[in-house]
């Protein structure tokens, strides 16, 4: 069978947007800023994404940061679910704010269940039975009786998309800053840092946001508190959103300090 790969792994968005081997490597700017995410995998029951981070909470944040107000306080899609309201922002708002921030991105993983020698399952649930288990794609790790990337991993079943990501920031030195969009742990860690302590990239900005997925405290799934912990976060877990680079892209970070976040338990 064929692997599961990452749903924008060779994707043309348009004549602007592409993607190969799960980057986004062709803009029509110089990117400056590339945001990393986890995985992204193409499966058929539940995953609507139309562009990187297309689900959660992440482009409302970053149209509002664009507009200087919190105008969208929703997750651009339901969490489950065929999508039933138009989406805000719409994809071609979406490559509008890429332009404005000069962003680009890619995932950790490339595809998984490529080393295969017996079929797998998809289930309704798009978790995958496969050699007398279940796997779900989107997991860190073992939940009660379902698997996750991590037991994939042990059994040599995850491609890493770390070596792509390194060529592809490896010609384009202008992107100084790198964000991963979780606290690197777990499964994640050793392939972040496979990343972070690469000898070609040295002197690059490398730090982790809260998730755009918003769970969790003290975001809470609030924008609001997600925004303002992107922002002004003072725990040492999480790093920080750069404020130079926002404000020369027009944001007055100032109007976004809404919340305590040290309060939130």
């Amino acid at each position: 069978m064929e692997s599961i790969k990452h749903k924008f792994i060779e994707t043309k968005f348009n004549e602007e947007f592409q993607t190969h081997n799960g980057v986004l490597d062709k803009t029509p700017y110089k990117p400056e800023v590339m945001i990393i995410g986890t995985f992204n995998p193409n499966t058929p029951n539940s995953n609507f994404a139309d562009f990187f981070y297309g689900r959660n909470y992440f482009w409302p944040a970053l149209k509002n940061l664009s507009e200087n107000k919190i105008a969208y306080f929703k997750s651009r899609m339901p969490k489950r679910g065929i999508i039933k309201e138009p989406l805000n922002p719409t994809i071609d708002e979406i490559f509008i704010v890429c332009k404005k921030f000069k962003l680009t991105f890619a995932d950790l993983i490339l595809e998984v269940l490529h080393n295969v020698n017996r079929e797998y399952q998809i289930l309704r649930n798009d978790n995958v039975c496969f050699n007398g288990k279940t796997y779900n794609l989107i997991q860190d790790g073992k939940k009660e009786e379902v698997e996750g990337l991590e037991q994939l991993d042990k059994i040599n079943q995850v491609n890493w998309n770390t070596n792509n990501i390194i060529k592809y920031l490896e010609i384009n030195p202008q992107i100084n800053t790198i964000y991963f969009t979780r606290q690197p742990t777990k499964v994640w860690k050793k392939y972040w840092l496979s990343i972070v302590n690469n000898q070609r990239l040295q002197g690059r900005i490398f730090t982790n946001i809260f998730t755009p997925s918003c769970q969790g405290v003290p975001v809470s799934y609030s924008i609001e508190r997600l925004i303002s912990h992107w922002l002004y976060n003072e725990n040492d877990k999480f790093g920080r959103l750069d404020h130079d680079w926002l404000k020369a892209s027009g944001v007055k970070t100032e109007n976004f300090k809404v919340v305590n976040l040290n309060t939130i338990k």
